[in-house]
């Protein structure tokens, strides 16, 4: 948990009593996916200002509900859920993951079948 929160403090969003704090995982994905410009970046898929999201980096506030509900409808949804479930493993989860794999992959053929519509496309 991060210093700059008060311990005798209710918790707010984003800051667990147990497990990975919600900011921490969130943080973590963020700095992968994006290196560069990872506040802006993540300011702009949580819908929310770049100051909140420096916030969140520096794990110094939680974040609204609505702004992880932002992250979790973005394209970076599926790493941000995979790092917040961390290592809880419900029954549904190995489904649910199988089932975001197939459709990520699903996503990727089409597109690709339709590149090689417009290659062919080309050549007549």
């Amino acid at each position: 948990m991060s210093g700059s929160y008060p311990g005798g403090a209710v918790a707010s969003f984003g800051f667990e009593r147990s497990g990975l704090p919600v900011v921490e995982a969130v943080s973590a994905v963020a700095r992968r996916l994006w290196p560069n410009k990872t506040a802006r970046h993540l300011a702009a898929r949580a819908g929310t200002t770049h100051r909140a999201a420096e916030y969140w980096l520096g794990q110094q506030t939680g974040m609204s509900a609505d702004a992880l509900a932002e992250l979790l409808r973005s394209d970076a949804g599926l790493a941000m859920l995979e790092a917040i479930m961390g290592s809880a493993r419900p029954n549904w989860w190995p489904t649910f993951r199988q089932e975001a794999k197939a459709s990520a992959i699903a996503d990727r053929l089409e597109s690709i079948r339709a590149e090689i519509d417009e290659a062919r496309r080309g050549l007549g």
